[in-house]
């Protein structure tokens, strides 16, 4: 063993193809690169195809909110032009963990348009009684006084 040559240090040489030769026709092109995902900017995780004449919305499999979804006429999407990140047949995708740990799953669910709409319209009827009780001086609580007892709404007698 020599002492003297000096120990190679780094990364050993790759060793590389030979250049090319002009006019040589024997060596293939180098196959297409795959196209890849942009890494800087916003995607969208949660993105999939819409379905016409349906409502399409991911719900969040923690606490009761599938089978509430069932209730309110969604079904489960099993479309494999779209990716999921389970091998089951329904679609979904991890986003988040539960407070157990566990991996927390959101699960793409659709219903007729007619049915979402209808959900809506009740939906919004909630809030508008409460506002017509308190346009019109009424409690639909039983907690304020009758409306003749309140300012404005006539006098209170004192007798």
């Amino acid at each position: 063993m020599d002492d003297t040559a000096p120990r190679r240090r780094g990364r050993p040489p790759q060793n590389r193809a030979p250049e090319p030769v002009a006019g040589d026709v024997t060596q293939d092109a180098a196959p297409a690169r795959r196209r890849r995902a942009p890494v800087s900017g916003p995607s969208l995780k949660l993105a999939a195809s819409s379905r016409p004449g349906y409502h399409r919305h991911w719900f969040n499999d923690d606490k009761n909110r599938i089978a509430d979804a069932h209730e309110l006429a969604y079904e489960h999407v099993s479309d494999p032009s779209i990716q999921s990140s389970s091998s089951d047949t329904r679609i979904s995708r991890l986003v988040g963990t539960k407070a157990n740990g566990e991996p927390l799953r959101a699960f793409l669910m659709e219903t007729p348009v007619e049915e979402y709409e209808a959900g809506l319209t009740e939906k919004e009827m909630q809030p508008r009684q409460i506002d017509e009780a308190i346009a019109a001086g009424r409690d639909s609580t039983g907690q304020m006084p009758p409306s003749s007892e309140t300012y404005g709404h006539g006098s209170i007698d004192r007798r």
